[in-house]
């Protein structure tokens, strides 16, 4: 069994109830050990872009068998099922799963890159990320989650709530 770390987001539609679905299919694959709190993010839009509602953020960690690139097929298959879109980089969606991390397992491959290469950017994954596994290790950083908060901390402020 790996440790992995899934992302949850969306800004469209019933977004929690996709949270909810999102990880009952999930349970096919993965144990789910351990769910964050939610937290309400403002979007990320590229530029030129109109704006869009904000987001909902969670992240789950769990235990699977799967390969890291099963499990990000098995991703891409729940995202399709709640009409996930990819027309528009950054652009609103129904649901969004992302592979954080794999038991520590790294790649740059353009198809599986772990851990995810934005990860340590992004309060809205960190702070979730602390919920669900605070003593987690950035693999190629080698920060703990919350020196990775203290690192962008300023740039923005959220605040979790339970399912």
């Amino acid at each position: 069994m790996s440790n992995v770390l899934i992302a949850l987001g969306g800004n469209i539609g019933e977004v929690r109830k996709h949270f909810e679905s999102a990880c009952r299919m999930l349970e096919q694959s993965c144990c789910i050990i351990a769910k964050s709190k939610l937290y309400h993010t403002p979007a990320l839009t590229a530029p030129g872009t109109k704006t869009q509602p904000d987001y909902l953020n969670a992240v789950i960690h769990g235990v699977t068998t799967c390969s890291p690139a099963e499990l990000l097929a098995e991703l891409h298959r729940i995202e399709d099922q709640h009409g996930r879109t990819r027309e528009t980089r950054w652009g609103a969606r129904t649901l969004d799963l992302d592979l954080l991390d794999y038991e520590g397992f790294t790649s740059t491959q353009p198809a599986l890159s772990l851990p995810h290469p934005e990860l340590h950017k992004r309060l809205f994954v960190l702070l979730p990320l602390q919920d669900v596994m605070p003593n987690w290790v950035h693999p190629v950083r080698n920060k703990t989650v919350s020196q990775m908060i203290e690192a962008i901390q300023n740039d923005i402020s959220l605040k979790g709530e339970a399912w």
